[in-house]
């Protein structure tokens, strides 16, 4: 293998890359300069790649419903906060006025219209949040709001036992009432009778 100072520039001009950069390369690619560059590129295309999903992960980082509480009853509690408008694509949910020392009830206005898209999308909704502030200046928020995927599994769980135990009330009561009805019947008098024809037929 046979690496000297101007493979080293051949790769460093093509790429841009480092002196050791460009070295660590042909190394691993056994002194060949075409080979070089490829592994340059790769690893470049590869860093690049994993630096956007960073980036993209640090851009929206989702909350729940919980969080999302909570963060707006810390942002009441503050007292700077005179109104929060909530929308989600263009579309106005909530536009409501903030008293200070009311958090509960503003949250219980706000968060049902939310609530009602994240069930709605399963996985994320984006709303954005208008923060009217007491020297009249309004901050935007971006919130990414997800539900946990355990609580949607749950609440389908426990929707499927109730519809369960419905099924087996109904049946139980069916089975009840054809119980009953067979008890009354075996309480009334019945009468048998045997005809034995071969005895007339002996008479005469």
């Amino acid at each position: 293998m046979d690496i000297t100072l101007e493979k080293v520039d051949l790769v460093k001009e093509r790429t841009g890359a480092s002196y050791s950069e460009a070295k660590e390369a042909l190394v691993i690619s056994n002194g060949d300069v075409l080979d070089a560059i490829i592994y340059l590129e790769q690893k470049l295309k590869k860093e690049n790649i994993d630096f956007k999903e960073e980036a993209k992960e640090e851009s929206y980082k989702t909350e729940t419903i919980e969080e999302l509480k909570v963060w707006l009853k810390d942002l009441i509690n503050k007292g700077n906060v005179t109104r929060i408008k909530v929308s989600k694509d263009g579309k106005k949910l909530v536009d409501v006025p903030v008293n200070a020392g009311i958090a509960a009830g503003i949250i219980a206005i706000v968060i049902p219209p939310i609530l009602a898209f994240v069930v709605v999308a399963a996985v994320v909704t984006q709303v954005t949040i208008e923060i009217t502030k007491a020297d009249g200046s309004v901050e935007v928020v971006n919130k990414y709001i997800s539900q946990a995927v355990n609580d949607v599994k749950d609440k389908a769980s426990t929707m499927a036992d109730k519809m369960k135990e419905k099924v087996q009330d109904v049946n139980e009561g069916i089975k009840t009432s054809h119980t009953a009805k067979k008890s009354d019947d075996e309480s009334e008098t019945t009468f048998t009778y045997t005809v034995n024809f071969s005895d007339e037929d002996d008479k005469e």
